[in-house]
């Protein structure tokens, strides 16, 4: 991998940019993640990009973590967070077995399915978890194929997404909650990279080069944050969803 006097203007711009990205999708509105996902793959093309960009999503986990610890629902945690870990064990062996362009698309079309029947059970109120054994099922569904998605395509963001907004969380308590979540699944995650030959010493300068932008990145999501209501913030997620889904799918 080349060193940081090698990456021309324009890299350390998208670099930075996306380091900012992490940070403040972190603390506010997530989301971001397919946004730098593309690019990162422009600075660091191959499997050098998400050897990357982890490190600097657990980095923006701790700083969100920090910010959001007293706002964290670890039931919900409790009871999802095992199901992703088992999703993850499953990705790591089929990575290499299915065509990422058709697991895209399937991925895409559930986000999306779910996104439409989130807003109907709303539409027409419809308590969404009322029931406990579509409740069960639901979590099942959605804690797994997290663990799988998170390891084949970086997109378990929007689907955990739309589970928080069913649950009816409030925005610092939905922020607090998806942050710890998804720090105990990027650590998770780092063995499995290491092993796949991702993380190594050259790739962790580059994180250390970007410490201070995903600091200043998470500390503009906390003001941001602070500023929006719950509608707004509710369909900010959903818009994010939306995007990423058909990123997906096209």
């Amino acid at each position: 991998m080349d060193n940081a006097m090698e990456l021309s203007f324009e890299s350390m711009g998208l670099l930075f940019t996306s380091a900012f990205l992490v940070g403040f999708s972190k603390t506010s509105v997530g989301g971001l993640g397919i946004i730098v996902v593309l690019l990162m793959a422009l600075v660091f093309p191959g499997k050098s990009s998400p050897g990357v960009l982890l490190p600097m999503l657990v980095v923006a986990d701790v700083f969100a973590v920090i910010f959001y610890r007293h706002d964290c629902q670890w039931k919900i945690i409790m009871k999802i967070f095992p199901l992703t870990a088992f999703g993850v064990v499953i990705g790591y062996f089929i990575v290499d077995m299915i065509s990422q362009e058709v697991f895209h698309f399937t991925l895409g079309f559930i986000i999306l399915s779910m996104l439409g029947l989130g807003i109907l059970l709303e539409k027409i109120h419809v308590p969404s978890f009322q029931n406990p054994i579509c409740n069960t099922i639901f979590t099942i569904i959605i804690g797994t194929l997290a663990g799988i998605a998170t390891m084949l395509a970086n997109a378990a963001g929007p689907l955990l997404a739309i589970y928080f907004l069913q649950l009816g969380l409030p925005k610092t308590t939905f922020v607090g909650t998806r942050s710890w979540y998804f720090l105990l699944l990027n650590l998770y995650k780092v063995p499995f990279s290491a092993n796949l030959g991702l993380i190594t010493w050259e790739s962790l300068k580059w994180n250390l080069i970007c410490l201070p932008v995903i600091l200043l990145g998470a500390f503009a999501g906390l003001q941001f944050l602070k500023k929006i209501n719950m509608v707004v913030f509710k369909w900010l997620i959903r818009g994010a969803a939306l995007i990423v889904s058909m990123k997906l799918i096209y």
